[in-house]
């Protein structure tokens, strides 16, 4: 896919001193809590260092859900508005002249923590858009230039899903064989190990129905109340794969147990709504409970992907597509009118997928 020319706009020196005042950055946790006001100095596979006013302190890196970061670069917060705004392209090319500013410049940046966010930034944006080749491309120069960083192991998960649903199953193997590598050679955590093995099973093209589920059991058992957000993106495979049988009962449960809890990965939940979004929309269709309400409530889980969780290219067309059949299925006239919005959306945002020529079908020309 071809980028558009870079905005170099202003030199890649001056954003960086065209940056706001001092930090007060936010780190959230998985238990809930939060350290408020602080300014993150470093990050690391292990540990997050930061200071609380003239106080260094320093926390676990598997205990951290994100990091808000008050003040960035000029290019960097720039970018982070376009992608908000669905200028992926813009955000792209801000976030390029950056990395590129910053490694030609060899200089310690302003914001430790900041040149790995603008690179794994472009992992999430180049796999947003589907470019599997420049999506590999930056989780590459991720591992090579900033090899310690905490987005490390989520780049090599990433590249290894992009493999996988690009049709190279034998490569994304190979790749999370190369993360076992680095997860045995710096010794991390416990999480990164049980996630590897998540990821070699899900990638594993001869494993199906029971036989998968048996193996995703075992690695939610093995994550336990300790690692929630892998235990729940094991749970979300296994109501996938009673999805795949068709066993819509089963599968439904599973789904809205992940929706209700907040310690879940954004992929996992929006696996979660748009596979919840299904088994409603199903019993609607099929007769089983009040029609209205399930397809209410159908629409409801599509439309939660479609709005907050439409970064996730895996998921995002295919809420958007089932979106437009279940406001097609209420037989309001306003809502045939969103349902035709949405299809043209799906062509429009996804044009050459299966849910893209899913919807010209359904589109009135």
């Amino acid at each position: 896919m071809m980028i558009q020319p870079l905005r170099l706009g202003l030199a890649f020196a001056a954003c960086v001193l065209a940056a706001g005042a001092a930090a007060a950055d936010t780190i959230y946790l998985l238990d809930g809590k939060s350290h408020e006001d602080v300014t993150v100095r470093s990050e690391t596979f292990k540990e997050i260092s930061f200071k609380v006013g003239s106080k260094k302190d320093t926390i676990k890196t598997d205990d951290v859900l994100r990091i808000d970061y008050s003040s960035k670069s000029q290019l960097v917060d720039r970018a982070d508005v376009a992608a908000a705004e669905g200028q992926i392209l813009d955000a792209i090319s801000d976030l390029e002249t950056f990395v590129d500013g910053h490694l030609a410049s060899g200089r310690k940046p302003r914001y430790g923590w900041e040149p790995a966010y603008a690179m794994f930034r472009l992992v999430e944006l180049y796999g947003a858009m589907g470019d599997v080749e420049s999506m590999i491309a930056a989780v590459d120069r991720l591992v090579e230039k900033e090899p310690e960083s905490r987005f490390v192991p989520f780049a090599f998960l990433a590249k290894a899903e992009a493999q996988f649903f690009s049709g190279s199953a034998a490569n994304a193997q190979k790749t999370l064989k190369k993360f076992l590598d680095l997860i045995q050679g710096k010794s991390l955590s416990q999480r990164w190990q049980i996630e590897q093995k998540l990821a070699v099973i899900l990638y594993d093209t001869k494993l199906k129905g029971k036989s998968l589920r048996t193996k995703l059991e075992a690695i939610s058992t093995s994550a336990g109340s300790q690692y929630p957000r892998v235990k729940n993106a094991a749970q979300v495979a296994i109501a996938e794969s009673h999805l795949a049988d068709k066993d819509f009962g089963k599968a439904e449960p599973i789904f809205r147990s992940i929706t209700d809890n907040p310690k879940a990965a954004a992929r996992t939940l929006a696996a979660a709504y748009t596979g919840l979004g299904d088994c409603l929309f199903k019993r609607a269709v099929s007769g089983s409970g009040d029609k209205a309400e399930l397809i209410k409530s159908a629409k409801l889980a599509y439309m939660r992907v479609v709005v907050v969780y439409k970064d996730q290219v895996r998921y995002a067309p295919k809420a958007m597509f089932w979106a437009g059949r279940a406001f097609d299925e209420s037989g309001e006239e306003l809502d045939k009118e969103s349902a035709q919005k949405l299809y043209q959306r799906v062509s429009r945002e996804y044009r050459g997928t299966k849910w893209a020529d899913e919807a010209n079908a359904f589109r009135k020309r």
